[in-house]
């Protein structure tokens, strides 16, 4: 009885250190960021949106090559070509391939939308992720960063101030 109140307390003690050490690896990162993103290397200010699952970048248009825009299903493993811009305006073109095809259901509706990796990150910290193109020309942020982004890697503090 005794060894079981000792591994109980021992386990009440070291179980605070387990979530501290997992927090110290992890960067802190408040609710808006200034990120790149390699393949159009541009800067984006960036909101960090812990409620979407998946990246999300401003996509206008859009073609697939060799392919009709609206054969969904049929366009993964194709490239697709599309143009962006960040907040400030400034524009470029990115070709990537469709790595699959993700049908968003929110309280607008739904639709369907294009899913390709690219490298997204602070500079010279860049990872590879998976992002959905979106049309997100009246939006205040060009690029909004979804939890598989996050995952494993960072932390979010709603308290930081916004970066410019």
């Amino acid at each position: 009885m005794v060894k079981h109140y000792c591994k109980v307390l021992l386990l009440a003690l070291l179980l605070p250190l387990a979530g501290t050490s997992l927090a110290a690896d992890k960067t802190v990162i408040g609710p808006v960021a200034r990120l790149n993103v390699v393949e159009a290397d541009l800067s984006y200010l960036a909101r960090i949106d812990t409620g979407a699952s998946k990246t999300s970048i401003h996509a206008e248009n859009m073609q697939v090559i060799g392919g009709d825009l609206q054969d969904w299903d049929d366009n993964i493993g194709k490239s697709i070509r599309f143009d962006t811009a960040n907040e400030s305006g400034t524009k470029a073109s990115i070709e990537a391939e469709i790595a699959d095809v993700l049908h968003i259901r929110n309280s607008q509706g739904s639709e369907d939308r294009y899913v390709v990796w690219l490298h997204v990150g602070p500079e010279g910290k860049e990872r590879r992720v998976l992002v959905t193109l979106k049309e997100r020309g009246p939006m205040t942020y060009k690029l909004l960063i979804g939890r598989n982004w996050l995952a494993g890697e960072y932390l979010v503090d709603v308290e930081l101030p916004d970066e410019k």
